[in-house]
């Protein structure tokens, strides 16, 4: 499989709730990276502990998506473009979001940086 598929694969078993596919994308020594100023952000290190926030997300919000737009290639990194939405009982929010992901060379993802206005967010879940 190649990075791209790879990571449209990631986004689309995120979107499914499909976690053991999610949790195959990812290399067992992964690193995620969110903005720090979100409960479960920073860097979170190792397959098991990102599997563990993404399972957390329901303790914030009620309704949470991000909707790849565009997947673009780039030797041994994939930037995934697209929308975030989230809500939850003190509203919601809409923010465009650019993904970096870096793969090794079992076309795992590595690394990721997820950029995105936290700002929106952050007003939601304090």
């Amino acid at each position: 499989m190649s990075n791209i598929d790879t990571a449209r694969s990631a986004y689309q078993a995120f979107a499914q709730g499909d976690a053991a596919t999610l949790q195959d994308s990812l290399a067992e020594d992964a690193v995620w990276i969110t903005s720090d100023e979100l409960p479960l952000g920073g860097a979170t290190e190792g397959r098991d502990a990102i599997m563990g926030n993404f399972a957390q997300i329901p303790n914030y919000w009620t309704s949470f998506s991000v909707e790849p737009e565009e997947f673009i290639e780039a030797g041994e990194y994939v930037v995934v473009r697209g929308t975030q939405r989230a809500g939850n009982d003190k509203g919601s929010f809409e923010a465009p979001f650019a993904h970096v992901i870096k793969f090794d060379s079992d076309s795992k993802m590595a690394r990721s940086e997820f950029f995105a206005d936290s700002a929106k967010a952050a007003k939601l879940v304090d």
